[in-house]
């Protein structure tokens, strides 16, 4: 018994040694799995590396016109920007060294630039700005300079020297300068000159050229606004479209009438050279007023923007219109309205004329040389202290049109309605009964008896007549004229 208990306890032992052996091996083998496996599939009792430190956030660095992310100083950016693109701002208008700046487009410079650190109330912020921009730009109006001409590479004075320097101006014609054009002798505009040789006489030719001048400077001293009138069909009105391409934003298109009709339109010629109607109504003007202070204005005329208050302002711009049919009023009948206008009539195009679409980017092509052209009109004009070469045709024509608006001369020159004499007198009622009938003989329109009684005392000495309240009729005195009386009386 003895025996099989040693034999028992040796067989044990040898199985523990056994176990003993196979763990260790084991253990062995999975070490050199560990050993060999990826470090992302260590299992979880494995130490891991340490994680990287985490970064800090960068923060962006803000330009020296911002005080904190928020923040804009406002003085800084300002004077910032304006060292960068010089403005002033006239009237609450911004100008630069080219004139009237876009306010759209300088809002959109402005956005471009807070962009970069402002990220919150960006509209608003501009806004702002542009408030701020107008106080520090602040200058008095620059007063219209009648001596120089500003173009796009210097300014020309009226003598022909050209200086070739920038400065702050309300008006710079869109053309690029060069002086050496005059030495060739050769800068007329050639396809310009031969449209216009189709379109009016050579004589009305050279009044259009200092016409035309004539808008190169922001003076009223011509006092003459111009009418070009034709059928249709004759191209007039391409001449618009080169003086658009000449003075750009200096120039405004729009409704004659307007100046008239409409308080709020006159705000829009505030630092215009030229305003032209292409296609002029028909129709009788009721007022001539603001258009007569227009023509001649010397002093500042009231002008209003809708929704503002009316302000005092300077025009100086003169009017260009195209129609086919002369300008009328319904009640000035004087001489002052007439006066004021120029009127060419265009020739009858030729049956085989051929018309040219592209004939307006003809007349593009040469602007360089139209100015040319233009300038020598405006230094004839001045020469001849700002009274225009006027043919006979454009003034039979002015005279014709007030014949057409007012009839009244015709009637007093029929010799078998009214006679004059010292000793003679006639009533105010009846003389206007005698040009009412005289009317309705000719098939015309009789004015108004105020208006017919008021134009008769205005040109009171062109009649060798004078107004009287002391005319005896049957056994009264009542108003009327001395010097005239009717040939006949209607029974």
């Amino acid at each position: 018994m003895n025996e099989n208990t040693n034999e028992s306890l040796m067989n044990g032992e040898n199985d523990e040694q056994e176990l003993e052996r196979l763990r260790a091996e084991v253990e062995a083998e999975m070490e050199q799995d560990i050993a060999s496996m990826p470090s992302d599939e260590v299992q979880n009792d494995a130490p891991l590396p340490e994680p990287p430190p985490e970064k800090k956030k960068q923060e962006r660095e803000l330009p020296d016109w911002m005080v904190d992310k928020l923040t804009i100083n406002e003085m800084k950016f300002c004077k910032m920007f304006t060292e960068k693109h010089p403005l002033k701002c006239i009237g609450g208008r911004f100008y630069d060294y080219d004139g009237l700046v876009d306010e759209n487009a300088l809002g959109n410079e402005i956005y471009r630039m807070l962009r970069q650190a402002v990220w919150f109330g960006l509209p608003k912020k501009v806004t702002l700005i542009m408030d701020t921009l107008r106080h520090y730009c602040y200058s008095q109006p620059l007063l219209p300079d009648t001596r120089y001409i500003h173009l796009l590479n210097g300014k020309l004075d009226l003598n022909g020297n050209f200086y070739p320097h920038k400065e702050f101006c309300v008006n710079r014609l869109n053309v690029w300068y060069k002086p050496e054009i005059w030495n060739s002798g050769a800068y007329y505009p050639e396809k310009f000159l031969t449209f216009l040789l189709e379109l009016l006489t050579p004589e009305d030719v050279n009044t259009l050229q200092e016409y035309l001048g004539y808008l190169l400077i922001p003076s009223t001293k011509g006092q003459k606004m111009m009418f070009i009138i034709g059928q249709g069909g004759e191209g007039k009105s391409r001449i618009a479209i080169v003086l658009r391409e000449i003075f750009g934003d200096n120039m405004i298109t729009g409704n004659f009438q307007r100046i008239e009709n409409d308080r709020f339109f006159r705000y829009n010629l505030k630092d215009k050279l030229l305003m032209v109607d292409d296609d002029m109504q028909m129709s009788a003007l009721p007022s001539t007023g603001y258009i007569k202070n227009l023509v001649t204005a010397e002093i500042p005329i009231d002008v209003e923007a809708k929704g503002e208050q009316s302000e005092q302002a300077l025009l100086y711009t003169r009017l260009l219109c195209f129609g086919n049919g002369s300008p009328k009023a319904l009640y000035d009948k004087s001489q002052g309205f007439s006066r004021r206008m120029i009127i060419l009539t265009t020739l009858t195009p030729p049956e085989n004329r051929v018309v040219d679409p592209h004939i307006a980017d003809k007349f593009i092509a040469e602007k360089d040389k139209i100015f040319c052209w233009m300038y020598d009109g405006l230094r004839r004009l001045v020469a001849n202290n700002y009274r225009f070469t006027i043919s006979d045709k454009a003034k039979l024509n002015v005279k014709e049109t007030m014949q057409d608006s007012c009839n009244i001369p015709d009637y007093l020159s029929d010799s078998s309605r009214v006679n004059y004499g010292e000793k003679l007198c006639v009533t105010s009622s009846a003389l206007y009964d005698s040009y009412n009938r005289w009317c309705e003989d000719n098939a015309l329109t009789a004015l108004k008896r105020e208006t017919f009684i008021s134009w008769v005392k205005q040109n009171e000495d062109k009649y060798s007549i004078a107004y009287s309240t002391n005319i005896a009729s049957n056994g009264k005195n009542v108003r009327g004229f001395k010097g005239i009386a009717l040939t006949f009386s209607y029974q």
